[in-house]
C-alpha cells in the first residue's frame, strides 16, 4: 500500500516537474519560516525566566517624541531609580546598568578582553 503510494507520487512529480518543484520550494520556505518564527518567539519569551520572581521584574524605557519622529530608548535619567523607590512603595528594588565597554581581565596566568561589559549599580540605582 505505502509502496504504491510512493510510486504514484514519484510518477506525478516526474510528469509535472516544474509544478512539483514550485510546490516543494514553497512548502520548504513555509516550514522554514514557521520554524524560525517559533525559535524567535521561544527566545524572546525565555528571558529572565530563571528568576523565581520573574513576573515582578520590569524594565523602564523612555519614549522620546520629537517633531519629526518618536522612538523608545532603553535609557532613563540617573535619579529615576531612587525616586521610584521613594514615590512608589510597590517598588522593592531598583538597579541601573551602566555600559562600561571593553575590559582586560586576568585569571591565573591568562589575560583576555571582554566586550560589552555592564556594571550594575545596586539598591535604588545610585
Amino acid at each position: 500500500m505505502l509502496r504504491s503510494l510512493i510510486q504514484v507520487a514519484i510518477r506525478n512529480i516526474r510528469r509535472d516537474a516544474t509544478y512539483s518543484l514550485i510546490n516543494i520550494i514553497g512548502l520548504t520556505i513555509g516550514i522554514t519560516g514557521s520554524l524560525l518564527l517559533m525559535l524567535y518567539i521561544y527566545d524572546d519569551l525565555s528571558f529572565d525566566r530563571f528568576h523565581e520572581k520573574a513576573d515582578r521584574i520590569y524594565r523602564i524605557s523612555s519614549r522620546i517624541s520629537e517633531p519629526d519622529d518618536a522612538f523608545n530608548w532603553a535609557v532613563t535619567q540617573v535619579p529615576l531609580g531612587p525616586q521610584l523607590m521613594v514615590d512608589y512603595p510597590e517598588v522593592e528594588e531598583a538597579v541601573r546598568l551602566i555600559q562600561s565597554g571593553r575590559h582586560l581581565y586576568h585569571y591565573q596566568d591568562r589575560e583576555f578582553f571582554e566586550e560589552n561589559v555592564y556594571l550594575s549599580m545596586g539598591r535604588g540605582g545610585s
